[in-house]
């Protein structure tokens, strides 16, 4: 932890902390700092979308502080220009464009006395998560599951929406976190819980019609150690692919599918394309429909990438369409992947499967949460309507 003269200390040694060592913190000057965030490899293999600090102001009034966000590469800076600030015991984050100049990205923003968090996405951490699943766990309308534990011990839970099953509701599994950076999908999955809790004639419908089963937090270690995408900084698997490295997260994920089979199946991201929502759900009609029935959320406007054809990336690349996906040039995920969870409940359990990217920039976390309640609506009604057409 690095303390400024006017007290001011800022430190990557958190719960969803990046970077955890003291050596990666460096004080420039009074209250500005040089940091530099922690790779899962090098730049072919990830992008580096991983940081996160907190800032301690021991003072009674507000401090600009400096962050000089040190990439140690000029690569995929163009996902790199927007940083998000929060006091901590409020719920909401507030958007900070910073200054890039080749592979350092500087923002300033005032640390309110106390407890201040600067971080390249919203932060939603185990410890946020456990507290989540804790709260639910009081409740009758919701059964929590232990579904297994990562390599470091760390719990994986099931919840399941009504806790009774019936014979006539289709199972439905909406998971999120198998990248530990992407932290939309927990925001996604309150706003989706809260809606089922509601009472709302629709969500009563829907608790009728399906069994919801989340797994709100499929890379607990990844999300603990503040790492972008895999298991553990070096050897980690990539939860979301079939061929990764061994690792009991991907066997619970596993097991948790083939135990529920869902003939519903979403998976959460948030990539880092500021612009561009994407459904990939490999049927054009369907990602039409999807779209169509999904509300503008956040600004500025977006559009959508509807990609309805890809098992795996290569066939991407074979069809010449790598530049529609920009996020998939990595040469990493070229490799055979043995596809994606999408693709092992589409030819497993015959699910209508999807991923779906709803990037952070110009949206709120109400937002995020107004989307997942969106999102899990219009997957059911065209569910619904695809059962009732003969």
């Amino acid at each position: 932890m690095h303390k400024s003269k006017l007290g001011v200390r800022v430190t990557g040694k958190l719960d969803g902390g990046n970077p955890k060592h003291a050596s990666h913190i460096r004080e420039d000057g009074e209250n500005t700092f040089t940091v530099k965030p922690t790779w899962e490899g090098d730049p072919s293999r990830c992008y580096g979308l991983r940081f996160a600090v907190m800032a301690e102001n021991s003072g009674v009034d507000r401090v600009p502080v400096t962050v000089n966000v040190d990439w140690g590469t000029p690569q995929h800076m163009e996902y790199k220009g927007v940083y998000y600030v929060n006091c901590e015991g409020e719920d909401d984050w507030t958007e900070r464009a910073a200054k890039v100049n080749g592979q350092v990205a500087s923002v300033t923003f005032d640390a309110e006395p106390g407890v201040s968090y600067l971080s390249l996405a919203p932060m939603y951490n185990y410890s946020t998560y456990l507290a989540f699943v804790d709260a639910l766990a009081q409740r009758s309308e919701v059964e929590v599951k232990l579904a297994g534990k990562s390599r470091h011990g760390r719990e994986i839970w099931r919840l399941q929406m009504p806790p009774e099953e019936t014979e006539d509701a289709e199972p439905v599994t909406v998971v999120c976190r198998n990248n530990a950076c992407e932290t939309a999908g927990n925001f996604m999955i309150e706003g989706m819980v809260r809606f089922l809790f509601s009472g709302e004639p629709e969500a009563v419908e829907l608790m009728r019609k399906f069994t919801f089963h989340f797994l709100p937090m499929t890379n607990p270690d990844g999300v603990f150690d503040g790492l972008e995408r895999d298991t553990a900084l070096e050897d980690g698997a990539n939860l979301g692919r079939m061929n990764t490295a061994p690792d009991p997260a991907h066997d619970t994920i596993r097991t948790s599918l083939e135990t529920i089979k869902p003939k519903l199946f979403v998976n959460l991201h948030n990539w880092m394309i500021p612009d561009v929502d994407g459904l990939l759900c490999n049927d054009e009609l369907y990602a039409r429909r999807l779209s169509e029935l999904l509300p503008p959320v956040g600004k500025p406007p977006r559009r959508y990438h509807r990609e309805w054809y890809s098992d795996t990336i290569a066939e991407i690349e074979d069809r010449g369409d790598v530049t529609l996906y920009p996020m998939a040039k990595l040469p990493e995920l070229h490799k055979d992947s043995g596809g994606t969870w999408k693709d092992f409940c589409r030819k497993r359990f015959g699910a209508r499967a999807m991923a779906v990217e709803f990037p952070w920039r110009g949206r709120t976390v109400d937002d995020m949460r107004q989307l997942g309640i969106a999102l899990l609506k219009a997957v059911c009604l065209i569910r619904i309507g695809e059962r009732e057409t003969p």
